[in-house]
C-alpha cells in the first residue's frame, strides 16, 4: 500500500492479506472490509470511521488511532495496550470487544454505546469519567482499575471489587449495584 491515503472511502474490501506498516489515513471511511489477522504496524488513523467492519485480531502494534469512530465493528481480540497512546481517542457503538485488553492504557471520558465487553481486560486501566451506556460487561476485569466518576447506570453483568478498585463518584443503578457485593456471596431482594 501507499504511504498517505485522504478522505478515501473503502467499501467491502478486505485487507486480510496485506499489512498496513507506517501507512497514514486521513478522514477515511471504511464500510464492511475485513481486517481481522492484519498485521498494522506503526500507521496511523486521523479522523476515521470503520462502520460494519471486522478487525478481529488485528496486530495494531505501534499504530495510532486519534478521533476514530467504531460502529458495528467486531474487534474482538485486539491488544490496544500496543497503539500508540499520544491522543488515542476512539468511540465505540455497538461493538463487540470480547477478550481485547485496555491493560494500563489511560481512556479518561471515553464512551462505549450498546457494546459487548465480555472478558476486556480493564486492568490498571484509567478510565475515569468513561461512560458504558448500555454495555454488557461479563467476565470483564476490573482489577486497580481507576474507575472515579465512570457511568455504569446502564451496564450489566459487571463484577467489581471495591477493594481493589478506585470507584469515588461513580455512578451505578438501583439494579446493577448488587455487583460491587458479588464477591461477598450474600442475598439482595
Amino acid at each position: 500500500m501507499n504511504d498517505y491515503y485522504s478522505d478515501e472511502i473503502y467499501d467491502k474490501v478486505s485487507f486480510t492479506s496485506q499489512e498496513f506498516s507506517k501507512t497514514d489515513f486521513d478522514s477515511c471511511t471504511f464500510k464492511n472490509c475485513d481486517f481481522s489477522e492484519l498485521h498494522i504496524n506503526g500507521s496511523e488513523f486521523l479522523e476515521c470511521e470503520f462502520i460494519d467492519c471486522n478487525l478481529s485480531n488485528a496486530r495494531v502494534k505501534g499504530s495510532s488511532f486519534k478521533e476514530n469512530r467504531f460502529e458495528n465493528t467486531k474487534l474482538v481480540g485486539i491488544k490496544f495496550y500496543e497503539v500508540d497512546a499520544f491522543l488515542f481517542k476512539v468511540d465505540f457503538i455497538k461493538c463487540n470487544l470480547d477478550f481485547s485488553s485496555f491493560y494500563q492504557m489511560t481512556m479518561e471520558n471515553f464512551r462505549f454505546f450498546d457494546c459487548i465487553l465480555e472478558g476486556v481486560d480493564f486492568t490498571e486501566t484509567n478510565l475515569s469519567g468513561t461512560h458504558f451506556d448500555n454495555c454488557n460487561l461479563k467476565d470483564a476485569i476490573f482489577d486497580a482499575t481507576n474507575l472515579e466518576n465512570v457511568d455504569f447506570s446502564s451496564a450489566e453483568n459487571f463484577i467489581i471489587d471495591l477493594e481493589k478498585n478506585q470507584l469515588k463518584g461513580a455512578t451505578f443503578s438501583k439494579s446493577n449495584v448488587g455487583n460491587l457485593l458479588a464477591k461477598y456471596k450474600i442475598n439482595i431482594i
